[in-house]
């Protein structure tokens, strides 16, 4: 891993250039067009039995390599890689194409990395997509939680039941979030900083009004006990949910697929940027402000 500090922005980069290139050159992608997303908007991939991948390829382990990334320096990738690791058992051409489309990606923006400075507080943005995937009509997670404009918290994630309302998926998303966003809390208690309540941002009106709400309907019955514990908590002051619009929502590239222009603000807003080559150059040659860690 490679750690850039810029002393004069007050910036710590960190990326994975090395460990990119060394991905596309194994997998003959170094030389491909590139990409400015990972994943096409409007894409859904699905499992059709048809055009299966022969015995040998290397399928699996191009999406194992993304995983690392999409762990550690790349949360703009989550959703494409775990939108690809669902179809390691059953493995279609069409799931390669995309897959190097996410290599060509990565070729575009080799250099990019998680971004952390300037003092903005702690504070969390969960989203969910409903019944996005086309073969069990689950819905799905996405939460970044983020400090100091950067990212430290992240998951995309398909949700383990079938929602019936758009609500539902949200609110399940919410409690997850709200477990994230716990474990820190009590993690900066022990430090001995205590923030207040975790800002959290939601997009969805009717997930708001259940997380405030302590009645249940008729038509909540069905939603899960243990997804309460979001109203518990918000009560308890723990957490603080708000309303952000979808516009504004840094989460909604955890959740689908985005055209560039919306990509491209959603990577911004999670807090990946700062090509280190450009930075390097601008700054120039043995400029004291630029260094490596």
């Amino acid at each position: 891993m490679k750690v850039m500090r810029n002393r004069a922005a007050k910036t710590l980069t960190f990326s994975n250039p090395g460990s990119t290139a060394t991905l596309l050159v194994a997998f003959e992608m170094d030389k491909a067009t590139p990409n400015k997303t990972p994943m096409a908007s409007g894409v859904t991939l699905k499992k059709t039995g048809a055009g299966l991948l022969p015995k040998g390829n290397r399928h699996a382990e191009l999406v194992g390599s993304f995983l690392y990334l999409s762990t550690t320096t790349r949360p703009d990738l989550a959703f494409a890689v775990g939108v690809l690791s669902r179809f390691m058992s059953c493995q279609e051409e069409d799931h390669m194409r995309a897959s190097k489309r996410a290599s060509r990606y990565m070729r575009e923006t080799s250099r990019l990395g998680v971004v952390y400075g300037g003092s903005k507080p702690l504070q969390e943005f969960v989203d969910a997509d409903w019944a996005g995937d086309m073969d069990g009509r689950r819905s799905t997670t996405g939460f970044v939680l983020t400090c100091n404009g950067g990212p430290i918290a992240w998951a995309s994630k398909r949700q383990s039941t079938v929602a019936t309302w758009t609500a539902e998926p949200e609110n399940v998303a919410a409690a997850m979030a709200t477990k994230e966003a716990l474990c820190l809390r009590k993690l900066r208690s022990a430090l001995g900083v205590d923030g207040g309540a975790m800002a959290m941002g939601e997009e969805n009106q009717s997930c708001l009004a259940l997380v405030n709400n302590p009645e249940a309907t008729g038509r909540t019955k069905h939603v899960d006990v243990a997804y309460n514990m979001v109203r518990d908590y918000q009560a308890r002051g723990d957490v603080a949910f708000c309303f952000l619009p979808s516009a504004e929502m840094p989460a909604d590239g955890l959740t689908k697929p985005l055209p560039s222009s919306a990509f491209t603000a959603f990577r911004a807003a999670i807090g990946v940027g700062n090509d280190l080559v450009a930075a390097e150059r601008s700054a120039g040659p043995g400029d004291p402000l630029l260094g490596e860690c």
